[in-house]
C-alpha cells in the first residue's frame, strides 16, 4: 500500500479538495454527487466557477481532468484578467491537492462542503435576521422568514442524501 501523496504547498481548504478529487475521480463517482452540490455551497466564487466548468463537461460527456477544465475554462475566457489569474490559482491548488492519490471518493468531500454551507447558511440567516429586524417593514419580515426555512429544508435535504440518511 503506498501512502498518499500530500499537498503540494499549503494544506488546501475542503473545497480545493473536493475540487480536485472531482477532476481525478471517474465520471460516474462525479455525476453522482454533482446533484447535491450547489453552485453556492462554495464559499469562493473562484472555486464556483471551476465547479461549473466540471458540471458542464460531464453533462456534455467531455474528459474533466485537470487539463480539460482548464482548456475549457480557456476557451470560454475564464482565465483572463484579475479575476482569471484567480481562478488558474484555484485550479492549480485543485489539481495539486493530494486528492488525485487519496482513496477518498468525491461523496465524501461534497458531504463536507455542503455541511460548511449549511452552518455558513444559518450564521447568515442570523445576521441577516437581526438587520431585518430593524429595516424591513413588518409585512415582508415573514415571507423573508419562510423563504430562508424553504431554502434550509432544501439544503438539509441535499446534506441528508449525501450522508445516506434518506
Amino acid at each position: 500500500m503506498s501512502a498518499p501523496v500530500r499537498p503540494i504547498g499549503a494544506l488546501p481548504s475542503t473545497e480545493v479538495q473536493l475540487l480536485g478529487c472531482l477532476m481525478w475521480s471517474n465520471t460516474t463517482n462525479v455525476a453522482e454527487v454533482l446533484p447535491y452540490v450547489a453552485d453556492d455551497d462554495l464559499d469562493d466564487p473562484n472555486a464556483r466557477v471551476i465547479l461549473f466548468c466540471i458540471r458542464w463537461l460531464i453533462g456534455a460527456k467531455q474528459p474533466h481532468d485537470g487539463t480539460a477544465v482548464g482548456d475549457q475554462l480557456q476557451r470560454s475566457g475564464r482565465l483572463g484578467g484579475d479575476s482569471g489569474h484567480l481562478v488558474k490559482k484555484m485550479l492549480l491548488d485543485a489539481i495539486t491537492s493530494g486528492a488525485a492519490s487519496n482513496t477518498i471518493a468525491p461523496k465524501t468531500y461534497a458531504t463536507a462542503v455542503v455541511a460548511d454551507a449549511y452552518r455558513r447558511r444559518y450564521e447568515l440567516l442570523g445576521k441577516t435576521l437581526v438587520e431585518a429586524a430593524d429595516t424591513l417593514a413588518e409585512d415582508d419580515l415573514l415571507p423573508m422568514l419562510r423563504h430562508a426555512g424553504t431554502d434550509a429544508v432544501a439544503h438539509a435535504q441535499r446534506l441528508a442524501a449525501l450522508r445516506g440518511d434518506q
